[in-house]
């Protein structure tokens, strides 16, 4: 077997690794608690000479080459699933009420394991430093796990970072990238408003929170149409709006929750200043009082040009020149890999996942399944990546 041309050794391991997925998907974990799947992690790499070290709690470091004196390239994949219902019939669908792997990671971590096994096979080949990161909490528990492995040194010595992501909404077989953004920066509102409540017979006697919060909604719409123009870049959210507790009262509170995506600092502190002049405007108009909560969350995910350039290479090779391509990018979406794409050159790649003319279910929907035919995919993604980084690096 050949460390330049890996696919028979890819192949033969597909089915093992689709094994491993259906059994990770079968025993979801969320965010800093993927006890189970971190000792299955820790089994695998260590059956295969790599020394893991825990990080970020339910997290794992390891390295190929740990005291190389080449360049170290770092591969990512998380590990956590969602905290919501599986709809489908699969036979290793989740066993865990209100846990289930909606987004894929599943499918992700098997990637990287396989990775990890070819890469122990062909070690002494292998001129430079692989470390895997097996990141836990990517879906936004205390701030994500990414900014919790950075702080304690995951990337030290590392030149360069590549994350992968299957995505449903591209054509199966085609890979997206591109230079600068790739996905937004996240910020969540929090609206509370406080009115006067009453019977709801007499809302000439109240100051209704419920209908400041509607036309607040609608008002709210108009921060990116009105206040940004044709340039957009932006995207302004309400996702939760709760009130009252029966037919006949109205409420003193209302509560909504949404969230804010942008990609320019600039654009960022537009929305900012019109979201908050919109508040304020409803507030005086319906005379209540609104507080306004800000938390900001993941920042943009930034692609270097170089590390672009590196997955584009691959990608032509492994795909097909035609099949890579930067079409829908940015994606408004948001990832904690931007903290790690902050501390070192990296690339943040999708690949895509819909199949034919089919409504494939797309991330975080209850009908999701990551789709077991990128497996052979990514592995060969990454493990292309390495070899041309540590050639180009060296």
């Amino acid at each position: 077997m050949s460390w330049t041309d890996p696919r028979a050794e890819i192949e033969a391991l597909t089915d093992r690794l689709r094994e491993i997925r259906h059994d990770l998907h079968r025993h979801p974990e969320l965010g800093f608690e993927e006890v189970r799947t971190q000792a299955l992690v820790r089994a695998w790499l260590m059956e295969r000479g790599y020394q893991p070290r825990n990080c970020a709690e339910t997290g794992l470091v390891a390295d190929l080459h740990p005291h190389s004196s080449g360049p170290t390239i770092a591969l990512r994949a998380d590990l956590d699933c969602l905290p919501m219902h599986e709809s489908t019939d699969l036979p290793y669908r989740s066993v865990h009420q209100g846990r289930a792997h909606k987004c894929g990671h599943d499918g992700h971590t098997a990637i990287l394991l396989g990775v990890a096994d070819i890469l122990a096979r062909h070690r002494e080949s292998v001129r430079g430093n692989i470390r895997l990161l097996f990141q836990p909490a990517e879906e936004g528990v205390r701030g994500g796990g990414a900014k919790v492995m950075v702080e304690e040194g995951a990337l030290a010595g590392v030149r360069e970072i590549y994350g992968l992501h299957n995505w449903p909404a591209y054509p199966k077989g085609e890979l997206r990238v591109q230079v600068g953004p790739m996905l937004a920066q996240v910020h969540e509102l929090t609206l509370t408003i406080r009115g006067k409540g009453g019977h709801g017979s007499q809302p000439q006697l109240c100051r209704d929170p419920i209908v400041a919060g509607a036309h607040l909604v609608t008002a709210l719409q108009t921060v990116v149409s009105r206040g940004l123009g044709y340039a957009g870049g932006a995207v302004v959210s309400i996702t939760q709006f709760t009130a009252g507790t029966t037919h006949n009262v109205i409420p003193d509170v209302a509560r909504m929750k949404g969230t804010i995506r942008s990609f320019e600092p600039s654009t960022t502190e537009r929305v900012m200043e019109r979201v908050r002049e919109v508040v304020s405007g409803t507030a005086a108009t319906f005379a209540v009082d609104i507080d306004l909560q800000i938390e900001v969350g993941y920042p943009v995910t930034m692609n270097d040009a170089n590390c672009v350039d590196a997955v584009t290479r691959v990608g032509a090779a492994v795909l097909g020149r035609e099949r890579v391509s930067n079409a829908g990018l940015p994606l408004a979406g948001g990832e904690d890999f931007a903290y790690f794409a902050q501390a070192v050159p990296a690339a943040y790649f999708f690949l895509g996942a819909r199949r034919g003319d089919e409504d494939t279910p797309v991330c975080h929907h209850p009908d999701f399944d990551f789709d077991d035919d990128l497996i052979p995919t990514g592995v060969a993604m990454f493990l292309g990546i390495v070899r041309d980084r540590l050639a180009a690096l060296a």
